[in-house]
C-alpha cells in the first residue's frame, strides 16, 4: 500500500510540474530563435531516473533532427509503465524548444 501512495504522490507532483511548464510563457528571441518545435518520444530504463532521461534524450534528439540550432527548451513527461518491483520504467516525454528556421 505504501508504494501505491508514493507513486500516487509522484504522479500528482509530475502533473503539477507539467501544468506549470505548460502555462509558463516563452520569451521571444530577437536572435533568430523564432520557430517553435516539439516532439514526443518514449524511453525506458531500469530505474526511474534512467527511464526519464532516456525519454527526454530521445525527445530532444527528435527536435534537433528538424531544427539544428535550438534553445534548451522545456520537458514534460508522463509515466507510462513501471514493472512490479521497479525493474522497468517507461516514460513518454515531450520536448518544446525555439529553433532557428
Amino acid at each position: 500500500m505504501q508504494k501505491v501512495t508514493w507513486l500516487h504522490r509522484l504522479g500528482l507532483f509530475s502533473a503539477v510540474v507539467a501544468l506549470g511548464l505548460a502555462t509558463t510563457t516563452v520569451a521571444a528571441h530577437a536572435d533568430g530563435y523564432d520557430t517553435p518545435r516539439s516532439a514526443t518520444a518514449r524511453g525506458a530504463g531500469s530505474t526511474y531516473a534512467a527511464g526519464l532521461a532516456a525519454a527526454e534524450q530521445r525527445a530532444r534528439q527528435a527536435v534537433l533532427a528538424v531544427g539544428h540550432d535550438c534553445t534548451p527548451g522545456t520537458y514534460s513527461a508522463m509515466l507510462i509503465y513501471s514493472s512490479p518491483g521497479g525493474g522497468t520504467w517507461v516514460f513518454d516525454s515531450t520536448h518544446n524548444a525555439m529553433c532557428v528556421d
